[in-house]
């Protein structure tokens, strides 16, 4: 039977009843007639069970049937269907009961079908909401539960869940707070909606025995109270928050990690709500402020962030205000400071940027403050650098512009072509090129070379690069732009990458027009300057030859006169011809020190290596008569071998021991000879305790004919330490003087090791 065809049927079947009740009422009151006098009661039976089987209009359909199979069969007379006047008032009580009783289970037929209707919306609704729920009575046997309450529970159908109650032990559930302790039956929502009538709530993680994995589980219990006030039932609802709480916990763990990294970083973050009060500052923003986070929570931005401008008259906003104001975000990249609750002040830029839902709608503000002290330090040292190189660059320029040869830089580009990066001023100045036409055109260096010089000049190089000498000098000739022939010298250095290969040269080009031609005139003068020696030596010798052969006849005739004439002449006579005469021998002694000091040539012609203590030994030996007479004492080391003219070297010696010996003082004199090797060169030294000398005079002993003595005094010439200093410094070395009145005298001397 198909779905319209049961719709019919239950439609038609309580007025099919309403008719076959009275057919039937009309069989057992005729059946039963004779032993029961009231068959009336048979119609009402009738008339009632069609009134509960199908409402008021069966109901009344019945009773209006039965009045008339009553009327026709039952009531005298009968198989009439017009009733009598007296049987009225029976009919009219019949037909006020069956309309009573109609009346009364429609009501009850309508009341049960809108509680089933009621009872399936709300198992419908039940069965589809994804939250369990369950009633239970005060004894804990559940009354009703939707299939997701037995799936939350634990059991596999809703009929085992009804039908057993809800375990007492943890064999098919545990139950554990948000803390991880276990959850006792007594403290259950629904336990305390039985016991105290009150509604509960709590998030538990729910544990299963068979191995299903565990659930978060947010159990709200309501309990339900009957007519007098006592709790008839418990409506426990379970809610599945598993996913929200994965997600809670996840949130959370996120917010943990956003947290850790915001504390972490270097720069400030605070968070405001729409009022612009702070809800969030991390460590940095603790520090740069200088309000701990209790200290700023609450406040608003303002009152814990100051910011001020770096340069008077600057303006500055308020970045949280104008966010919330103009909902757009702010980003201030002007260098501004923020005033800590101390007072200390650091430069500072910052952004701020609106918090939006999900609908768009701004729910507060994070503002992002970065210390930019290392900054505004770079800035102004790199400003100092920039002002440094400006100067560092200009001062160069004046440098190149007044170096007197022409500066370069070149690269070697494609093919080899050598291409001119830098050339400056002085090119034009030198060989009338520009620097222009020096960059332009490729190798416009080498066009220039005088064609006699190029491939020695190419050799040149080649042979030095060859060499691995990458910094050197050639000479070749260059043709000025005007046609001059120039000299010219290239001071020149050779570039390489990290890799070895050459990349290009750099130096400076000299016009040596001037050197070639002091070059030319030093040869000359060399030439002119040696021929003049040679004939002042030759003027020397023939001079002090000759002037010896007068003074020696003039003093051998005084002499004569002074023998023979002695006794016939006077005091005043003999007098004058002592003074002839020693004026004749001071000028011989004289001539003879001017030959020795104009014999001391320069030149290395008779160098060669010597024993100096030999030497020294040799010099005593000279001066043995002079060490007798003064009772003198020569010491010395060792003494080391050197390289140089050995009769220079004793004639070195004995002027500086004769002086020792000459200039003592009233003790005997001491002379002490050493040597000691610095570096490159020996240092020699020879020490007296003579009469020694004021220090102002210690340079002017080593000229010519300067005395410090008068010659009755300590006779000589003024020659001897002259020709001292020219030996050492014909060897290369320097000669200088020690000396403390009354104490002494070292001169010291040094000679390059050669």
């Amino acid at each position: 039977m198909n779905r319209f065809s049961a719709t019919r049927y239950a439609h038609y079947a309580p007025y099919a009843v309403a008719i076959m009740t009275p057919l039937l009422a009309v069989v057992a009151a005729l059946l039963f007639d004779p032993f029961i006098k009231t068959t009336m009661l048979f119609f009402i039976v009738a008339a009632l069970f069609s009134a509960w089987y199908g409402g008021f209009k069966p109901g009344i359909l019945s009773g209006v049937i039965s009045i008339i199979l009553l009327n026709y069969f039952l009531i005298e007379p009968r198989f009439e269907l017009i009733p009598q006047l007296d049987d009225l008032p029976r009919i009219a009580v019949f037909s006020v009961v069956v309309i009573f009783l109609s009346i009364i289970e429609e009501s009850r037929i309508r009341t049960e079908q809108a509680l089933r209707q009621s009872r399936d919306q709300l198992r419908i609704v039940l069965e589809g909401i994804k939250d369990g729920v369950i009633a239970q009575s005060p004894a804990g046997q559940p009354i009703f539960a939707n299939e997701m309450a037995s799936k939350i529970i634990g059991y596999s159908t809703i009929d085992e869940l009804l039908t057993n109650p809800l375990p007492q032990t943890r064999d098919r559930l545990g139950f554990y707070d948000q803390n991880g302790a276990v959850v006792l039956r007594s403290e259950l929502p629904s336990t305390k909606a039985f016991l105290q009538g009150i509604a509960g709530q709590m998030v538990m993680r729910w544990t299963y025995a068979n191995g299903d994995p565990a659930r978060w589980i947010n159990l709200r219990s309501t309990p339900v109270f009957d007519d007098l006030g006592k709790v008839q039932m418990a409506i426990s609802i379970f809610s599945d928050i598993t996913e929200i709480k994965h997600a809670e916990i996840e949130l959370r763990n996120q917010h943990e990690r956003v947290q850790t990294v915001l504390a972490s970083i270097s720069k400030c973050v605070i968070s405001t709500d729409t009022e612009g009060h702070i809800d969030f500052i991390n460590r940095m923003g603790e520090i740069l402020t200088g309000w701990t986070d209790g200290q700023a929570i609450g406040k608003l931005f303002e009152d814990v962030v100051t910011i001020a401008p770096d340069k008077p008259g600057e303006a500055v906003i308020n970045p949280v205000r104008t966010v919330l104001r103009d909902g757009a975000p702010v980003n201030v990249s002007l260098v501004h400071q923020l005033v800590s609750k101390s007072g200390d002040v650091v430069p500072i830029d910052y952004t701020a940027s609106p918090i939006r839902d999900e609908f768009g709608s701004i729910m507060g503000t994070v503002t992002v403050i970065r210390d930019i002290s290392d900054r505004v330090k770079a800035e102004k040292d790199r400003t100092e650098l920039m002002f440094l190189l400006a100067a560092q660059q200009q001062r160069l320029k004046n440098i190149l512009a007044n170096i007197p040869g022409i500066v370069w830089e070149s690269t070697i580009g494609t093919e080899g072509a050598a291409n001119m990066n830098f050339v400056n001023d002085s090119v034009e100045k030198i060989l009338g090129y520009t620097p222009d036409e020096w960059i332009e055109n490729p190798n416009f260096g080498q066009t220039i070379i005088h064609p006699d010089d190029v491939e020695s000049s190419a050799a040149q190089a080649r042979e030095l690069y060859e060499s691995g000498n990458f910094s050197s000098s050639i000479q070749f000739r260059c043709i000025a732009k005007d046609g001059r022939v120039v000299p010219m010298e290239a001071l020149y250095s050779i570039l390489q990458d990290a890799d070895g290969k050459v990349t290009g040269t750099c130096g400076l080009l000299m016009d040596i027009s001037q050197r070639k031609a002091d070059e030319i005139a030093l040869k000359q003068s060399a030439l002119d300057l040696r021929r003049s020696n040679e004939q002042l030596e030759q003027f020397a010798y023939v001079a002090s030859h000759d002037l010896q052969e007068p003074l020696r006849m003039i003093t051998s005739y005084l002499q004569l006169l002074e023998r023979r004439y002695k006794d016939q002449l006077d005091a005043d006579a003999n007098e004058f011809i002592n003074y002839a005469v020693d004026g004749a021998s001071r000028m011989k002694a004289l001539i003879n020190d001017l030959l020795a000091y104009s014999r001391v040539k320069t030149g290395e012609q008779n160098f060669k290596e010597f024993s100096v203590q030999t030497l020294i030994d040799k010099v005593v030996t000279n001066l043995q008569m002079s060490i007798d007479e003064a009772c003198a004492e020569i010491t010395y080391d060792d003494l080391p071998a050197i390289k140089g003219d050995e009769a220079q070297f004793a004639q070195l010696f004995q002027n500086l021991m004769s002086n020792a010996i000459k200039f003592h003082g009233e003790d005997h004199p001491q002379v002490k000879i050493k040597a000691e090797r610095q570096g490159k060169e020996w240092k020699f030294s020879v020490r007296d305790n003579g009469i020694g000398m004021e220090t102002q005079y210690l340079d002017r002993i080593f000229v010519i004919f300067q005395r410090l003595h008068n010659k009755e005094q300590y006779p000589g010439t003024g020659i001897g330490l002259a020709i001292c200093k020219k030996v050492v410094e014909h060897h290369g070395g320097r000669i200088w003087a020690e000396s403390t009145p009354g104490t002494g005298t070292t001169f010291w001397f040094t000679i390059p090791i050669r």
